[in-house]
């Protein structure tokens, strides 16, 4: 059996390390593991490739015609369900849960600059400004998270540890979390966001979340409430925020996705005082590649020997 690991040099995230290529060979025991590094060297390997770890690309999915399972290196996997996967009978994975740390660590790095004035007050530095500005203490403060999967059960952990109460909404998950005070069907979303002084972005972009954060909605938020968006930029609609931010009608936003990225030049965003903006960065870690190739090894383990997968998507509800 053929395993095709695709995982190129891009951005800040290198090649794969020897370390790591070894774990996974481990993991493989008698079969082949190739890594190609490149477009020409990806097609060549696919036609007897059986499993895949990486990005597989609509062009490129007709030339691995006997593969069974991708192993996603992310979290969101909306850009794998193409059409001609969505009706193959592959087996998809994802890294839910896997990044899910560092995206909430961003989250409240969001919020705490946002509430703290930092991003204004970096500005004042490069100024050599000294001007003290008004700013506004998170304790006791409602958290509404939209999604209760890994991440927002880390948002929720790391709010409590902040003194905040916490609320949520999830249309699946009936079991709440210790760290969550109120989980709520999904239907009670208006609710959630009248009540919050924060919301925390933390569902998958889908069909049914794509602009899930309309006009409407953000009609029904506080004028002093902060919005937080660290996962897929379609689940807010960008120009009703815009409008919302210009009418004065929210307190401030921390963005790290948008609808289109690059975020374009020309984005009034880009000039907004309360508007921090990070270049979806917030997967990142240190430690990303490492639990990630764990993860992919524990399923080829088990694809392996037979056993269940973890974390396989519903290609019907995309996540």
């Amino acid at each position: 059996m053929k395993i095709v690991v695709y995982a190129p040099a891009r951005g800040p995230w290198p090649d794969l390390s020897e370390d790591l290529r070894g774990m996974i060979c481990r993991a493989a025991g008698e079969n082949t593991v190739v890594f190609p590094s490149s477009r020409d060297e990806l097609v060549k390997e696919g036609a007897d490739a059986e499993v895949f770890y990486g990005s597989l690309q609509e062009e490129v999915f007709p030339f691995f015609p006997n593969l069974r399972w991708i192993q996603s290196p992310s979290a969101g996997v909306e850009r794998q369900l193409y059409p001609a996967f969505k009706n193959s009978n592959v087996i998809l994975t994802n890294a839910a849960g896997i990044h899910a740390p560092y995206c909430a660590e961003h989250a409240f790095a969001l919020l705490l600059g946002l509430t703290r004035g930092i991003n204004r007050y970096v500005r004042n530095q490069t100024e050599h400004e000294w001007r003290v500005i008004h700013l506004v203490e998170i304790t006791g403060w409602t958290l509404g998270i939209i999604g209760m999967g890994g991440f927002g059960v880390q948002m929720a952990q790391r709010a409590k540890g902040l003194g905040m109460h916490v609320i949520a909404v999830d249309p699946y998950r009936a079991d709440k979390p210790a760290v969550v005070d109120e989980l709520m069907p999904i239907d009670r979303l208006p609710e959630l966001i009248n009540r919050s002084d924060v919301l925390m972005i933390a569902c998958p972009h889908t069909v049914e979340t794509h602009h899930l954060i309309n006009a409407e909605n953000l009609k029904l938020m506080k004028p002093s409430a902060y919005l937080i968006n660290v996962t897929r930029g379609g689940i807010i609609d960008q120009s009703a925020l815009i409008d919302a931010l210009k009418e004065g009608r929210i307190a401030g936003v921390g963005l790290d996705v948008f609808e289109v990225e690059p975020l374009p030049e020309d984005s009034p965003l880009w000039d907004m005082e309360n508007v921090i903006i990070t270049p979806h960065s917030a997967g990142q870690s240190q430690h990303r590649p490492r639990p990630t190739i764990e993860l992919f090894c524990d399923n080829l383990r088990r694809y392996l020997q037979g056993e269940p997968l973890r974390n396989v998507v519903n290609k019907e509800l995309g996540f």
